[in-house]
Formats: structure tokens, sequence, C-alpha cells
């Protein structure tokens, strides 16, 4: 919805500059397509994008990772599930205080297509290390990092472009005769339009927390890596030492997710 919206806004804005320049033959319909693409996007904004709709979402999202810290705690025998008597019970009252938290979004629950990759049995510490420690790293968080910074590069090479583009239109059109320019096109009107749309993108990087996300994506891949470069023993699990290691990886994992929630929700 955020790109769909953002595509809209800068071909409304285009569509609306053209209208105001062309001959009555088809200004009616530059003008018509442009209100349309920014009504549609003030729509959507207004029905998927807001406040209440982005709270929902942020609540999902976090007993979902939520539910997964302890269902990773679990399959690793790590305290306080490292008790063979007690261990499944303390998972279902634990669980259940996630769930019960989220059952006025119940009626939005749907099926999934295909299953999980939460682990349905105990897993040995290495299983542990490399599912949720290396594969994170690997295939999560440094690739979406990189994805991001991306993003925001070109998204910045982008705003930076309209930028040079509309400062150049006014200085060139401020020293030249109007009546000389060809097509009598108010360039002018182009350059504010190229301005506006700049100030979208600008808006827009903000929108995606793209900088944050590399930033926090790639402060946890590290911090986690420093959790394995620590290690010069095999673990036995379960055992202290062993709870003490998932409990610290787990609260890294918790504290990315802290950020975003927070950041998300502002």
């Amino acid at each position: 919805m955020r790109w769909t919206t953002f595509t809209l806004s800068i071909i409304g804005a285009l569509l609306a500059t053209l209208a105001a320049q062309t001959t009555a033959d088809v200004r009616w319909g530059f003008a018509m397509a442009g209100a349309a693409a920014l009504a549609t996007g003030t729509f959507l904004t207004s029905r998927m994008m807001g406040g209440a709709h982005t709270a929902e979402w942020v609540r999902a999202r976090a007993a979902s990772e939520a539910l997964k810290r302890e269902g990773y705690k679990f399959a690793a025998r790590c305290a306080p599930y490292d008790n063979e008597a007690t261990r499944q019970a303390q998972l279902n009252t634990e669980s259940g205080k996630i769930e019960d938290s989220m059952e006025d979004l119940a009626g939005k629950e749907v099926q999934p297509k295909s299953a999980g990759t939460m682990p349905t049995a105990d897993i040995t510490a290495e299983a542990y290390i490399a599912d949720r420690i290396t594969l994170q790293c690997d295939h999560f968080f440094d690739p979406k990092a990189e994805g991001y910074r991306r993003l925001a590069e070109r998204l910045g090479w982008m705003e930076f472009g309209l930028a040079l583009t509309a400062t150049l239109i006014t200085a060139i059109v401020g020293a030249t005769d109007k009546a000389s320019l060809p097509l009598h096109f108010d360039f002018v009107a182009l350059a504010a339009v190229f301005t506006t749309i700049g100030g979208t993108v600008t808006a827009h990087i903000e929108a995606t927390r793209c900088n944050f996300l590399v930033t926090s994506y790639r402060a946890t891949a590290r911090r986690l890596r420093n959790e394995l470069t620590a290690i010069n023993h095999s673990f036995e699990t379960p055992s202290a030492e062993w709870s003490a290691f998932v409990t610290r990886c787990e609260t890294i994992l918790a504290d990315e997710s802290g950020a975003w929630i927070a950041k998300w929700t502002k």
C-alpha cells in the first residue's frame, strides 16, 4: 500500500501539472486522471494505512515473535523449560498469556498456506545455533539490511536528482526570456512539481524506516555473532550455562523486535 500510494502521488502531481499546461482539448483528460490518482492514493491511505490498522499489524507481529522465542527456548530445553516434569505446563502458560492478549484480533486470523519454521521436537545445541543464530544472520538480517541500504540509497539519489533538476530549471528560466522557451510550457510549474515529488520521496524514505532497519538489523547480527565467537566449547543440554547462552541470544532478538515495535508505533 505504501509503494502504491507513493506511485499514485507522483503520477497525480505530474498529470495535474500537464493539465495546467495543455490545450483545452486534452486538459480535461489530464485533470481527471490526475484527480483520480490523487483521490485513490488518499483513499488507500485512510483505509489501509491508518493508525488502527498499523497498530493491529504491529501487535500481531509482536505476538508472533514472542511465541517464536518461547518455542525455541522450549525446543532447546532452556530454562524455564529444562525441567521435564513442568516444561510443557510452563510453555502452555506462557503461550496462553501471549495468545490471550490477541483475542480481539481472532476474527482476522487466517489459516497458513504452508507449515511454519518452528521446530516441532527438541533440538540439539548445534541445531539451535544453526537455525536460530547463523541462519537468521546469514539469510535474514544481513540480506535485509543490505536490501534496505540499497533502497535508501536509490531513493536518496532520486531525491537529489529531482532537487538538482528543479534548481537548474529555476535558474535557467530566471535568466531566459519566457517567450523564447519551447512549447510555451511553464517550466516554473514543472520545477515546483519536481520539488513536491522530491518531498514525497523523502517522506517515503522516512515512512519505510529504511535507515533505521539497516542499523537495527546489522546491530542485531553483530551482537548474535559476538555471542557465537565467545563459545570455545560444546554445550551440555540442559544446563545452566546453556540456558544462559540461549537467554542472551533470545534477549538480543527480543530487543530487536522491541526496537521496531517502538518505531512503527510512533
